[in-house]
């Protein structure tokens, strides 16, 4: 018997990591963090897109299929929650970058066939929680945090981020989501809305 696996779907800057660490602390699961620090392609990416996308993706790629063979093992000892599902990087981020262009059809076909070849071996998640967020609340939340390189992110590529999440959860008949709308929630300073958003997920659990 495994223990629940929680992975959490959303734009940038929706509140992903934030979400996970309250999962952590209030329900007492295993938090796995994404390693966006180490991807020493990122800051080139958001430079030029079209010439660090594939190599950018295929990090990000690599180092999740590690990542999920990873809480495979944690699982059967205690439940896990992970920022950032594999489904977000494969159906998501690396499609964006093949439909804006940055990657080509040969880099994307290759991108495509390395998460086919682990696909079966990945453990899948008994909830997605998907963060949705307007794009305008995403562009506030960007510029409240500061970083640099998130500076750059051009419009167009978080509506195009959110049309493909909106995509995948609409065609996903696998795995059970919950959707939360987080314009007006306020995980970070209001323990009212933390509790409330703990509580659905706790119900969605059952």
């Amino acid at each position: 018997m495994t223990h629940p696996f929680i992975s959490v779907m959303g734009n940038i800057g929706s509140g992903k990591t934030t979400l996970d660490r309250c999962i952590a602390r209030y329900l007492k699961f295993h938090l796995v963090e994404e390693n966006v620090a180490n991807n020493l392609f990122l800051a080139d990416f958001y430079k030029d897109m079209h010439r660090w996308a594939f190599h950018s993706q295929t990090y990000y790629l690599t180092e999740k299929i590690k990542q999920m063979l990873a809480i495979k093992e944690i699982i059967q000892k205690k439940p896990v929650v992970q920022d950032t599902s594999i489904y977000q990087d494969v159906f998501v981020f690396a499609e964006a970058q093949y439909e804006a262009g940055n990657m080509s059809q040969p880099e994307f076909d290759l991108y495509q066939k390395i998460y086919a070849m682990w696909e079966k071996q990945l453990p899948t998640p008994d909830l997605i929680i998907y963060l949705k967020t307007s794009v305008e609340v995403v562009e506030e939340r960007i510029n409240k945090r500061a970083r640099n390189f998130e500076a750059k992110v051009p419009r167009w590529y978080l509506v195009l981020l959110n049309w493909l999440l909106d995509r995948w959860v609409s065609h996903n008949k696998k795995i059970p989501i919950l959707t939360i709308e987080t314009d007006g929630v306020n995980i970070v300073d209001s323990k009212k809305d933390i509790e409330k958003v703990i509580s659905l997920i706790k119900e969605k659990l059952k």
